[in-house]
């Protein structure tokens, strides 16, 4: 049976619509330069600013009007685009705020500190427009000036995935998250949240398809080691298992981990684990089953799928342990290492870790098993052993479609899961 829970997910992408960005809460007056503007732009620049002061708007937009039609130089661009701001302060017009960050920003003659704001305010105005080229352009502008908005990596992210290059999106947002890594500084969990759902919603081109999962399943690794909060694990994952498309099989693996990193999103994860893993490992299912009904999210009492998959495997176990032996003996004698691989796992389950490690290196070398899976399982067993060091060896050495597994093993070794944090009242 096929069980996959939405909660996780749901966790992951709530509350992420990105609304149109609000402008600077502060408005400072760009800095004067030094450099002075021809004497007819001074003196229609100076006539709008009196009456600006004298609330006389309509005259105010004149004299700038007049002043921008006098302009000749760089200097005469700075001013007339002060004058312009100034006025907008007053009339809010929203089109000669945009026209008046133009010009100072076309001036060249803003400050650095300057150019943080007037970038940001231009990639604001072009957003909300829905010009999310010129958007893109202003917020680069900005980060390249030095600005520490807050908002301007996830405005630059989604503007990005709006005009449609879904992949350079989360390829940006990537690259920001490692720049302020190597900087020391925390990252918000929105940033990761944004990439997330960028990401598990974009429809991609089949040639783009395998890059934007991968970049998606980096956002999600970053963000675990980050904050390795239950809920996150347990979305991250999520979002993994369905974009990469995973087997049952493959499925099992991710279920594994979640379940060493204390990840289990509810029933529904507990009941997929057992129902997938009874007939080959019943000891392994019913230690699950009996996980999640001491945890109170799994109900072995009713009539139903996870009571009628204990009653099979409470009446297999005794048999399956005691064959266990001849299974150890037979997978040494045999021609490939596929009973060994097998007979290993079922060693996990029943907590003979030792046994189970010395029984995938017999498979290893004896081969024609998949050496990715077999390694692995061999990583997984070292880690509930309490080996975190020869686990996490093993893992490093895992390459192919189990890597991303690996990884994420690596990971939790490294960032142990914490419990969630209240989220904030409404």
């Amino acid at each position: 049976m096929r069980i996959v829970s939405k909660m996780a997910l749901a966790a992951a992408l709530a509350g992420l619509t990105v609304a149109a960005p609000a402008f600077a809460k502060k408005e400072e007056k760009p800095a004067a330069p030094t450099e002075k503007a021809t004497p007819a732009v001074q003196k229609a620049a100076f006539d709008a600013q009196k009456a600006t002061d004298a609330g006389d708007l309509a005259a105010a937009v004149t004299g700038y009007q007049a002043a921008k039609a006098a302009m000749v130089s760089d200097d005469d661009k700075f001013m007339v685009g002060r004058v312009g701001y100034q006025i907008y302060q007053k009339n809010k017009d929203m089109a000669l705020f945009s026209e008046s960050i133009d010009l100072m920003l076309g001036s060249g003659k803003a400050s650095p500190q300057a150019q943080q704001q007037l970038y940001f305010a231009q990639g604001q105005i072009a957003y909300n427009s829905k010009n999310y080229a010129k958007a893109i352009t202003a917020f680069k502008g900005a980060d390249a000036a030095g600005s520490t908005d807050p908002d301007l990596v996830p405005l630059l992210v989604e503007a990005t995935a709006l005009n449609g290059q879904t992949l350079e999106a989360l390829n940006t947002l990537n690259a920001m998250v490692a720049k302020r890594v190597a900087a020391g500084q925390p990252v918000p969990a929105e940033w990761y949240q944004r990439g997330l759902s960028i990401g598990y919603k974009a429809k991609p081109n089949p040639a783009d398809a395998p890059a934007l999962s991968a970049a998606t399943l980096e956002i999600g690794k970053k963000w675990v080691a980050a904050d390795p909060q239950q809920r996150y694990w347990a979305a991250v994952l999520q979002i993994y298992e369905q974009q990469f498309k995973l087997t049952a099989e493959d499925r099992v693996d991710v279920l594994r981990l979640q379940r060493a990193a204390n990840a289990m999103e509810g029933d529904a994860d507990y009941r997929e684990y057992a129902d997938d893993v009874y007939l080959r490992f019943p000891n392994e299912a019913m230690q699950v089953l009996q996980e999640g009904a001491a945890k109170g999210v799994v109900n072995l009492n009713a009539k139903g799928d996870a009571a009628d998959v204990m009653g099979i495997v409470k009446g297999k176990v005794a048999a399956d342990k005691a064959s266990l032996p001849a299974a150890d003996k037979s997978s040494r004698a045999a021609a490939n290492g596929k009973a060994a691989l097998s007979t290993a796992d079922a060693f996990v389950g029943y907590g003979d870790y030792a046994k189970a490690i010395d029984l995938y290196k017999v498979a290893l070398a004896k081969g024609g098993v998949d050496v990715g899976t077999a390694t692995l399982h061999m990583g997984w067993a070292q880690a509930l052993s309490g080996d975190t060091a020869g686990a996490k060896t093993t893992f490093a050495s895992v390459t192919g479609p189990k890597k991303p597994v690996a990884d994420f093993w690596i990971i939790h070794l490294d960032h142990p899961t914490v419990p969630n944090t209240p989220k904030p009242a409404a």
